[in-house]
């Protein structure tokens, strides 16, 4: 029976095939296929070629708008379709529209918008003259002041402030009767520093964060307070203050910490009487009727640039990482210059005038410059930018930071633009 077996076993291992050459010969044929399928994918010299001179061309472009970044004009672009289908006349200029004018009037840029300020109330204006806002608080002496996305409008020595963004009213203040609103100021956070008289005080600050929640005050008793400003870190209020020392009048900045209530520096401006309380690159600037000061937002002083003429005509610090100056040697007539000045403290560039300035305004990398017979669009290095010569009706110009103008006049508004 086991002889029986072994044979059939036998009988059936001679009759098993043998596949290890046609596996072979597949698999071999599968990796010439898989060989000539890559070789098919693998591009052509000519697509290698032209997929390097893409990645060259990419570089090249590249390198040259970082170098020749500023000198491109992308504000014309940028004009070409935020005003395509305008109706503008062969200078430039749109369609003028009436403004109800009062007895003082004040005019601020307000976004791609125009703010108009007076004894009638406070205006939102777009091009072409829609009241997007309008605002009925009483104003013997109006004053504008701009944020980022929210603008303040107030009574200079009254007692009624607003302020408002695009979607309405944020906040209304109004004294009691006897008392006055110096100065107000926001930062480019949103942060409003009002400065006005108090009972049994000199002075004092109220500050509001951007939703207009009160966060801080400070009262002074012993010197009186001119203007405040919340530093752009929000974390500091710069007041400006005024006492006696020695007989004379002395300006100190006396800055706090919007976290405790005492004094955290402080530091005088001898001899020179502060205007304005604002930022240049995060840094605080005063400017003042001798010289500009550039300080730290707690209170060190990096820079001091004395102005070369006496007389300060007009200023903005409203430009992209400069202030705009207009200096005249004397305290009237025409011989004056106009100035730019750095973070560093230092004049980017100036430009000798013979005309009188009526106007000045910055925003941007552009200043608006408006003289009696025409109004010059200069970039921050002084080289002219734009020139409207028929202007002669002009009494105020607020420059816009795409390189366009607002031109006021006695009683009609327009848009220039280059």
């Amino acid at each position: 029976m086991d002889e029986k077996k072994r044979k059939m076993n036998c009988e059936d291992h001679q009759n098993i095939i043998d596949l290890t050459a046609a596996i072979e010969e597949k698999q071999r044929a599968e990796r010439l296929e898989e060989k000539k399928r890559r070789k098919a994918e693998r591009p052509t010299l000519w697509k290698r070629i032209v997929s390097m001179l893409l990645v060259l061309v990419i570089v090249f472009a590249a390198v040259v708008l970082t170098i020749y970044w500023d000198d491109i004009n992308f504000d014309a672009i940028r004009r070409d379709i935020s005003y395509m289908g305008t109706d503008q006349n062969t200078v430039g200029e749109t369609t003028a529209f009436r403004y109800d004018r009062g007895n003082s009037n004040c005019f601020a840029v307000f976004e791609k918008y125009l703010v108009h300020a007076s004894n009638k109330g406070t205006v939102v204006y777009d091009y072409h003259g829609n009241e997007l806002f309008k605002g009925d608080i009483q104003m013997e002496t109006p004053a504008v002041d701009i944020g980022s996305s929210a603008a303040v409008a107030y009574d200079i020595g009254g007692k009624n402030l607003l302020v408002f963004d695009e979607k309405g009213e944020k906040l209304r203040i109004s004294l009691e009767d006897g008392m006055g609103i110096y100065s107000a100021s926001l930062n480019r956070s949103d942060w409003l520093a009002v400065t006005s008289q108090k009972k049994s005080q000199r002075g004092c600050v109220t500050v509001y964060n951007a939703k207009m929640e009160k966060v801080f005050e400070f009262d002074s008793a012993t010197r009186f307070v001119l203007n405040a400003y919340v530093t752009e870190d929000c974390k500091y209020m710069l007041a400006h203050t005024l006492g006696q020392e020695n007989g004379l009048f002395a300006s100190e900045m006396i800055v706090y910490k919007l976290d405790r209530e005492e004094p955290y520096a402080k530091f005088s401006l001898e001899n020179i009487m502060v205007l304005s309380i604002g930022s240049l690159n995060g840094q605080t600037l005063c400017v003042a009727d001798r010289a500009a000061v550039l300080a730290s937002s707690d209170g060190e002083v990096n820079a001091t640039y004395q102005y070369e003429f006496p007389y300060l005509r007009d200023f903005s610090d409203e430009g992209d990482g400069f202030a705009a100056l207009a200096l005249n040697r004397h305290r009237a007539g025409t011989n004056g210059k106009l100035v730019t000045l750095g973070s560093d403290g230092e004049t980017i560039a100036e430009l000798d005038i013979s005309a009188e300035v009526l106007d000045l305004s910055a925003a941007g990398r552009y200043i608006a410059v408006l003289y009696a017979d025409k109004l010059v669009v200069y970039n921050k290095d002084l080289t002219e930018y734009a020139v409207f010569t028929q202007t002669e009706r002009a009494e105020a110009s607020c420059m816009r930071n795409d390189g366009s103008v607002w031109l006021i006049g006695a009683n009609e508004i327009s848009l220039l633009i280059p």
